[in-house]
């Protein structure tokens, strides 16, 4: 999962939507003084500790801070191979934070477009149990968010995502070429707001299912989601693997 190649270009990419994200975000920063919550402008303090709003806004803008400084410690380090640089993730940069930024959720670091994201109504696979897609050729799992999915295996993949608190939806609509398609899941990358998809095909036993996959994988590379950025493809024999689909969660949604 390492070996995802990062350019220059991407770099700059990054650089530049952090810079407007952090335009939107409010002047100062965030302190605590015992139990409460402070909002510092200009020396000045003002209490905000029911504001949960303003708090969030505050702890999403001390971490694009530290981010953008590593953005343009990189670009400007153009005499070095990129790869021997290190950027630190949204994650590890948290963890690094002082002590008035320790103990908030983890939803507080998030994209500002995540809340309206998941507020938003979605439509549906009208005919969620039209194919079965898992070697057990069940269907009907439900999750303790009242989904219910059509196998096992994406039941296994839900509950992962919601156990690393990842904004997502289960086959939520797309149209491409015309054409009504039901990814199995819809993310919100929590850091960066940026849409990827994950498709489980759990059905390569099944008669013609490998020519249906290729023909959907290529429609997907065709519209700019790409494997292993904003794809993300599994099978049946990585359901059993829980440390691979934790790569997958950690190295490509929850790594920005």
């Amino acid at each position: 999962m390492e070996n995802i190649i990062i350019t220059l270009n991407d770099y700059r990419k990054e650089l530049a939507r952090v810079t407007k994200e952090l335009q939107t975000l409010p002047l100062g920063w965030l302190a605590k003084r015992k139990t409460f919550y402070m909002h510092v402008i200009n020396d000045k303090e003002f209490g905000i500790t029911k504001n949960h709003q303003l708090i969030r806004q505050l702890c999403r803008k001390k971490t694009l801070l530290i981010y953008k400084k590593q953005l343009e410690l990189i670009i400007s380090s153009v005499s070095q191979p990129i790869s021997n640089l290190k950027i630190f993730t949204i994650e590890e940069i948290i963890q690094s934070l002082p002590s008035a930024y320790q103990g908030l959720p983890k939803s507080y670091f998030y994209h500002t477009s995540i809340d309206e994201w998941v507020a938003k109504p979605y439509k549906k696979n009208p005919f969620p149990f039209a194919n079965v897609d898992d070697e057990e050729g069940e269907g009907g799992y439900e999750a303790e968010n009242g989904i219910f999915y059509k196998s096992k295996s994406e039941y296994i993949i839900s509950d992962l995502l919601n156990q690393y608190d990842i904004p997502n939806r289960y086959e939520d609509e797309i149209i491409l070429e015309g054409k009504k398609i039901y990814p199995d899941f819809k993310i919100i990358k929590p850091y960066s707001g940026t849409l990827i998809l994950w498709e489980h095909f759990g059905g390569l036993h099944l008669p013609g299912y490998g020519a249906k996959m290729n023909k959907k994988m290529n429609l997907y590379i065709k519209h700019g989601f790409i494997p292993f950025k904003t794809l993300i493809c599994t099978f049946e024999p990585d359901i059993k693997n829980t440390r691979f689909l934790r790569s997958l969660i950690e190295n490509i949604i929850l790594r920005d």
